[in-house]
């Protein structure tokens, strides 16, 4: 008998647990009678939106509906801002590549195309100055370097080599029939 008193006790327990957690049936449906209730009103009444400014990086504004905690029918995504409508950026800025000529005279001088490299401008390197053997250190050296970050690396002449950082298209012309 006291396996069985335990056990209805557990059962107790539990009983109350779960209706603490669950409600009962009849409370749902008066619940869920509010809850339409509440939709309805709040769809009768017309929505008003305001709308918000804000300044971009081209000097021009952007006016756009504020945030509404409302629910609404059109899911958030990250593609899409508030009620469904897609994003978009527009800039009159104009992508800039840099590229620094690098003539260096011994080892020790290539740090500079390397940092230059890491801030994205690309770097074309001569390497007329240079013996076969520093050739070779300065030409491993940007090699990992550029690998290292992303970058390619393309072969202008038999001395020099044109370094890009990551995002740059370096493609070769093809031959124009004369």
């Amino acid at each position: 008998m006291g396996a069985n008193s335990f056990f209805s006790r557990v059962k107790d327990m539990t009983s109350r647990v779960v209706d603490s957690f669950i409600p009962a049936a009849y409370d749902e449906e008066y619940e869920d009678e509010e809850v339409v209730q509440q939709v309805q009103q709040t769809a009768a009444q017309p929505r008003q939106e305001a709308m918000t400014s804000r300044r971009v990086a081209n000097g021009g504004t952007v006016s756009f509906p504020s945030a509404s905690y409302s629910t609404s029918s059109v899911p958030r995504t990250p593609a899409t801002g508030d009620g469904g409508t897609p994003l978009t950026v527009h800039t009159t800025k104009v992508a800039e590549l840099k590229v620094r000529i690098h003539r260096p005279r011994r080892y020790d001088d290539v740090g500079t195309a390397v940092v230059q490299l890491k801030q994205g401008i690309a770097v074309a390197v001569n390497f007329d100055c240079l013996n076969d053997v520093e050739r070779r250190r300065v030409c491993d050296f940007l090699n990992g370097a550029c690998y290292v970050l992303h970058g390619t690396a393309r072969v202008v002449s038999s001395t020099i080599i044109l370094y890009a950082p990551k995002g740059v298209d370096v493609t070769e012309a093809a031959a124009q029939p004369h």
